[in-house]
């Protein structure tokens, strides 16, 4: 290699190190830790939620329609990228800051015909004390609360088990993900619990014809983290009524800019119907305003319904980001549809020319070759 080709090179590796150093996003030292997943998805989910929607880090109370215990966000459960079934976050359930984490998405119009509930579970094998998946067929602040499914999970016991029969349990499965289904019959009053495609139980169903919520339970006494992601359940929903149409797309805009879009609702039930909707949740970066937010006795006659949307961008720039609107029948809230949101924040190539003209003049002996060849 002759030494002009040598000294070009040099050129070049100090100019990636100087630029690159500085529009490069950061790289965090954590890995986020997901599986592929190769298997078809032949569920149609009428509810569904994989966590990659929120900030990582972020508490999950008022976030997709999930609240802590009796709507007290002290016991708020956490989003999490340490592990995700999907990319690239889940929920966290432990004990954070001295508080059992207890996390509750309520259900509304499931208490009639089949249901499956399909949930994924990750242990680590290193886990401390006992973590709760739980069913309630009953589900209201304060009260009345009652159970219909009680799975304990224990590294040191070693299962997964009904808390409320302890006879009955399978050998726990750790460090990977494993799905839990559970199958409601509630025109027969029974519900079957497969762990891993193996039947962990089969008995009644609660004493009232409902599935009223889940709830993620860090136990009474300490424990440590359990992950749940990609919830799907599926059954014999109502036709729908509800549809939206659009999405929020927003490239290459300036950091905390002002940026507006649209999308559309409409009704596509039975002639006559009236539909009330609601945006029920959106991406907790960013700032949003929905004119209007929510509405009344849409019909299908109405047509197309126009929803504005003015946000302000992410203060950060060199990012990507994306998230989901979520809007739903006020009467039934498997009934919603979902927008999806991206907004890109990119450096800019003036800032950073600017930025190394700066350079230079600080320090005006420095970088002679690159001096000499940028004819500076």
């Amino acid at each position: 290699m002759n030494n002009n080709c040598l000294g070009k090179t040099m050129v070049i590796g100090l100019i990636v190190l100087f630029v690159g150093a500085s529009v490069l996003p950061g790289v965090s030292g954590k890995i986020n830790q997901f599986v592929a997943i190769n298997e078809p998805q032949t569920m149609d989910c009428t509810w569904e939620d994989n966590f990659d929607s929120y900030a990582a880090g972020s508490p999950l109370h008022g976030q997709g329609g999930w609240e802590a215990w009796d709507n007290n966000p002290d016991t708020t459960a956490y989003v999490s990228d340490a592990q995700s079934r999907s990319p690239e976050n889940s929920v966290e359930i432990a004990w954070f800051e001295g508080v059992s984490a207890d996390i509750v998405y309520q259900f509304s119009g499931v208490s009639s015909g089949t249901w499956i509930l399909t949930t994924w579970q990750y242990v680590p094998s290193d886990m401390v004390g006992n973590s709760y998946y739980l069913l309630l067929d009953e589900y209201a602040h304060g009260g009345p609360q009652a159970w219909s499914l009680q799975l304990e999970v224990s590294v040191t016991k070693g299962t997964i088990l009904d808390f409320d029969d302890p006879d009955t349990f399978l050998p726990l499965i750790t460090d990977e993900w494993v799905e839990i289904r559970v199958v409601i019959d509630f025109d027969a009053y029974i519900q079957t619990v497969y762990y891993d495609n193996v039947e962990l139980l089969s008995k009644s169903w609660g004493a009232s014809q409902n599935l009223g919520c889940i709830d993620l339970f860090a136990d009474v006494s300490e424990s440590t983290s359990v992950y749940y992601d990609d919830f799907c359940l599926e059954g014999e929903a109502e036709d729908p009524d509800l549809e939206c149409e659009g999405e929020l797309r927003w490239e290459n805009v300036g950091a905390s800019s002002a940026l507006q879009g649209e999308f559309i609702v409409r009704n596509i039930g039975a002639d006559g119907s009236l539909l009330d909707w609601e945006i029920t949740d959106n991406p907790s970066w960013g700032e949003w305003t929905f004119t209007p937010s929510s509405g009344d006795d849409l019909t299908p006659e109405d047509g197309d319904f126009t929803v504005v949307v003015d946000a302000i961008a992410p203060p950060d720039v060199g990012n990507e980001y994306n998230g989901k609107v979520r809007v739903e029948n006020k009467e039934n809230p498997a009934d919603f549809c979902e927008i999806v949101v991206f907004i890109s924040t990119p450096r800019s190539r003036t800032i950073q020319s600017t930025l190394f003209e700066r350079v230079l003049e600080t320090f005006p002996n420095a970088f002679p070759l690159l001096r000499y060849i940028l004819g500076l």
